[in-house]
């Protein structure tokens, strides 16, 4: 294979939409993953999707159309890599909600894997979603969607920014869907703990509830968790089963005919 000029510009423009996609993409994007490694693989994913993907394109020849159409890929990789990247926002979110309710949000510690607070419940239900997204080829699925995106939308091919936003914002509204279905059990539990220590607080108001209070709640709620993962980790494989179809839609969105 002879390496000319325009096949290195096909090959810095399949990079570019490569290494967007790793910026967001679930396991590949986390600071302890080395970033050479992360440039290695970026490097040998674009070697191979050089030699399968159809070439037959017609490259731009002024250098501000070339320059357009280099972010206009790094664009479509970061959009392929944000949409997995909004489920596992999803559960960070329900661990988030179900920290506030055990009381243990004033726990959060400083986590240098994200490089933001993270609390207990949040961290803990993120790296067990990270293990169910390596366990059912999440990731083969993701870097197949990324394949299939050089079909659906070639090579310098002009995108709709607008319906492909349209769908993000769809997403992000799910999000919060997917949080509240996630931490639903434990937020009814705690909630009827409240009022029972309300009650409790009428009743006998010489009794600490305050203080009681805070020391069932995060006991309560660790024991309903345990009870829940087999049933929430059930919930999170059905929600990633829908992320090849979320990324298909988003190739149907933004490409215009």
């Amino acid at each position: 294979m002879i390496i000319d000029g325009p096949s290195l510009l096909l090959f810095m423009f399949i990079l570019a939409r490569v290494i967007g996609c790793f910026i967001l993409m679930p396991f590949f994007s986390e600071r302890s993953v080395s970033q050479m490694i992360k440039l290695m693989f970026a490097f040998w994913l674009s070697i191979i999707l050089f030699i399968s993907i159809p070439k037959t394109v017609l490259i731009p020849e002024h250098y501000l159309e070339l320059i357009i159409a280099f972010v206009n890929e790094f664009m479509l990789g970061l959009f392929i890599g944000l949409i997995a990247r909004l489920i596992f926002y999803g559960i960070q979110f329900a661990g988030g909600l179900m920290d506030m309710q055990m009381g243990l949000s004033v726990a959060a510690a400083f986590d240098p894997a994200t490089g933001s607070q993270e609390t207990i419940i949040s961290r803990l239900l993120y790296i067990t979603s990270i293990a169910v997204f390596l366990m059912i080829d999440g990731h083969h699925l993701v870097l197949t969607g990324l394949f299939e995106s050089f079909n659906a939308i070639p090579l310098f091919s002009e995108v709709a920014y607008p319906m492909g936003l349209q769908q993000l914002g769809d997403l992000g509204s799910n999000m919060f869907f997917i949080a509240v279905t996630i931490s639903m059990p434990i937020i009814i539990i705690i909630f009827m703990l409240d009022f029972s220590l309300g009650l409790l607080a009428r009743l006998a108001p010489q009794v600490n509830v305050f203080f009681l209070g805070f020391q069932i709640k995060p006991m309560l709620g660790a024991f309903i968790l345990l009870l829940l993962i087999p049933t929430m980790m059930s919930k999170i494989v059905v929600i990633m089963d829908d992320l090849a179809v979320q990324i298909v839609y988003f190739y149907k969105s933004v490409k215009i005919l």
